[in-house]
């Protein structure tokens, strides 16, 4: 009976080393896990980091983009009124180009009659 004793107790030692080791390798597995997602978790911080900073310098760029094309807008503006002007001006000088034209033929034709 003492034997039978010893066998069961030395066979639930046996079980219990082998599940010892079972849970040493899960520890150690996961303890392996835990500092690859520890080190992915610090590259992924870098790279939100680096993100945001690039967000950051694109909204600054974006706001000085936006100024300078109202500026371009307000020139424009500028250059139009600028362009409907001179297209008034040629007009005009067109017409008295032609009453001056008009009026040297006259006097051309008076010459002529004399």
């Amino acid at each position: 009976m003492l034997e039978d004793d010893l066998a069961k107790a030395e066979e639930k030692s046996e079980t219990f080393e082998n599940k010892h080791k079972e849970l040493e390798l899960e520890l150690t597995n996961m303890n392996t896990s835990l500092k690859k997602m520890e080190a992915t978790e610090g590259m992924q911080a870098e790279r939100e980091d680096k993100l945001e900073n690039s967000i950051r310098e694109l909204e600054a760029t974006k706001a000085d983009l936006s100024i300078r094309a109202e500026n371009a807008e307000r020139q424009i503006q500028v250059l139009e009124e600028n362009i409907l002007k001179l297209e008034r001006n040629l007009e005009a000088e067109r017409s008295s180009h032609k009453a001056t034209r008009l009026e040297l033929e006259e006097l051309n034709a008076e010459i002529n009659e004399i």
